[in-house]
């Protein structure tokens, strides 16, 4: 790779990193990935574009770099690489602010992300592949139902309202839930900016950094519509699903499920929480349950 690297890119890394599933080298002083993908290049051209747009718009997001050919992808064997430049100069967790910075661009051409369609077809086929397993996971059959019911109460409050899908978001898994797959322009999605919201208190509420004064101040601050969206995206357990479908994937083994289940009851007074201090919004109120 380091010879594929130097021929194509005029670069000469000393040495190629690899931590986790990310290889990576140093050049001048900067933290270059190397990123490899079957995209098509009609794809790539698409994120190569809202990546720089982005990048102009004077918001942290990594960048690609040009090959001696001037393009930002390298064909290899049968699929693309791409060098993609850490732009940001800190490696400290994701805060509001940088949420909020996002949110300021609505205009990218980038695909929505329809959440009621997304978590939607997540739930149908879901429950399709676990009636082909039986009892085989069975700590999966005695936990899923719980999981599908919150979930599907919040895909319910999300059909209540007119829903805005127009700011600039990020779709990370909560385990991977970091500066360098938020600034990683692969992960970018259009949809409404509760969703972004939703992700980061439900990371710092599973690595038990979660800041209520923070929370209490983001509820005050929004409007209905906005409320009952965070809300509904609080409700759904896409980090649960996530999980599930590693597992059926032999990816994880059944017993990761735990970091959720174990946590259902402490879960469960979060959503109080923000169902009390939401107390001026009906159709939050009545999901009785939740008491």
């Amino acid at each position: 790779m380091r010879n594929f690297i130097k021929s194509n890119y005029n670069i000469y890394p000393k040495k190629i990193y690899k931590k986790d599933d990310k290889y990576f080298f140093f050049s001048n002083n900067e933290k270059i990935f190397i990123l490899k993908t079957f995209k098509d290049e009609k794809y790539l051209n698409k994120i190569i574009d809202l990546s720089n747009n982005v990048y102009k718009a004077k918001i942290n997001i990594s960048t690609f770099l040009l090959n001696v050919k001037g393009k930002f992808y390298t064909k290899k064997d049968n699929y693309y690489i791409l060098l993609l430049k850490y732009n940001d100069d800190s490696y400290n967790e994701i805060t509001l602010d940088d949420i909020n910075i996002n949110k300021t661009i609505s205009n990218l051409q980038i695909d929505n992300y329809n959440l009621i369609n997304s978590f939607e077809n997540e739930i149908d086929e879901l429950e399709k592949e676990i009636t082909e397993y039986n009892k085989e996971f069975s700590i999966i059959q005695k936990s899923i139902d719980y999981f599908i019911g919150l979930s599907e109460n919040g895909i319910q409050l999300l059909k209540t309202i007119n829903l805005k899908e127009e700011c600039l978001c990020h779709n990370i898994d909560i385990e991977k839930y970091n500066k360098y797959e938020f600034n990683n322009p692969f992960n970018l999605i259009k949809t409404n900016k509760m969703y972004d919201y939703a992700n980061y208190f439900k990371y710092k509420f599973y690595n038990k950094t979660i800041d209520y004064e923070e929370l209490y101040k983001l509820i005050i601050n929004n409007n209905k519509e906005d409320l009952i969206c965070f809300f509904s995206c609080m409700l759904y357990q896409k980090e649960y699903f996530t999980c599930v479908k590693d597992i059926l994937s032999n990816i994880k083994e059944e017993k990761e499920l735990s970091k959720y289940i174990n946590e259902i009851n402490n879960y469960k007074e979060l959503i109080i929480y923000i169902k009390n201090t939401m107390n001026h919004i009906s159709e939050i109120q009545q999901i009785e349950w939740i008491d």
